[in-house]
């Protein structure tokens, strides 16, 4: 009987943990690297994705003072800033509190059908002073090119559309809610330098059975962290919120913060 009582509350104290503290003991990683041709100053990126925010939280916030206390060049969003049956005003508040001083960038994931049917509408711009959302679509940012795709999840992506036109002799960067290997194998056909997806909320859960189980990372072998496929790199982070499942366990939200310079 003993056993069993230390068995319940080690179980509840597990779920306790996963519920209420790793969701929101939120981690920074940085990453220093070079890409050829982007020029000697430093480009400071920080990359998120997968808030799906419900609320201005305590999350939010700490999320915001974060990134904004490490004084990013640009901010990347790689897709799912609300839930999928949520409300539009708590992400465009949490998206006007981000400071970045080139702006802050933003492709739509599977989660984000409220925001394209708000943008098809008009009524919700596709560039603010706050953030700009690329819909296959690409900008110049002066010393290197940035794509935006819109959700492969959703099967919505256009690559040849998104890379019509491009300045093939500047660094590409490539942003995109989710990574399916035919995806991958369509962008080895452009100048790609760098790839920022999200969507598998890096497992939720960092017990490999587990994550094999998760419907958001069946589709890839990239789960989370820094890799290179052919010539270009993948930078795949383990987003900021959970879904299905409003747990984590060992896997805590987090920042990427990349230093890009020149070779």
């Amino acid at each position: 009987m003993k056993k069993r009582y230390i068995l319940l509350i080690v179980v509840a104290g597990l779920i306790a943990y996963s519920g209420l503290i790793e969701p929101y003991w939120i981690t920074q990683k940085t990453h220093h690297l070079n890409i050829q041709g982007l020029g000697p100053e430093t480009v400071r990126i920080v990359h998120i994705s997968d808030i799906h925010t419900t609320r201005s939280g305590f999350r939010e916030v700490k999320v915001r003072e974060m990134i904004n206390r490490i004084h990013p060049d640009y901010i990347f969003f790689t897709g799912d800033l609300i839930k999928s049956h949520g409300k539009l005003r708590p992400g465009l508040d949490f998206l006007t509190g981000l400071e970045a001083g080139h702006g802050t960038y933003l492709v739509l994931g599977n989660a984000d059908r409220l925001l394209l049917r708000s943008i098809k509408c008009g009524r919700l711009p596709k560039d603010s002073l706050d953030y700009h959302i690329l819909i296959n679509e690409s900008v110049d940012c002066g010393n290197f090119t940035l794509v935006g795709l819109d959700d492969p999840v959703s099967g919505r992506e256009d690559v040849g559309k998104a890379f019509a036109g491009i300045d093939e002799f500047k660094p590409v960067l490539v942003l995109c809610h989710f990574h399916p290997d035919s995806l991958l194998e369509d962008l080895e056909a452009y100048n790609v330098d760098m790839v920022f997806s999200g969507h598998t909320h890096g497992g939720q859960f960092g017990l490999p059975v587990v994550v094999k189980l998760i419907p958001y990372t069946a589709r890839s072998d990239y789960i989370a962290g820094l890799y290179r496929h052919d010539g270009f790199l993948l930078s795949v982070t383990g987003g900021l919120g959970t879904n299905i499942f409003p747990m984590r366990f060992l896997c805590r939200p987090e920042i990427l913060v990349f230093e890009l310079r020149g070779e």
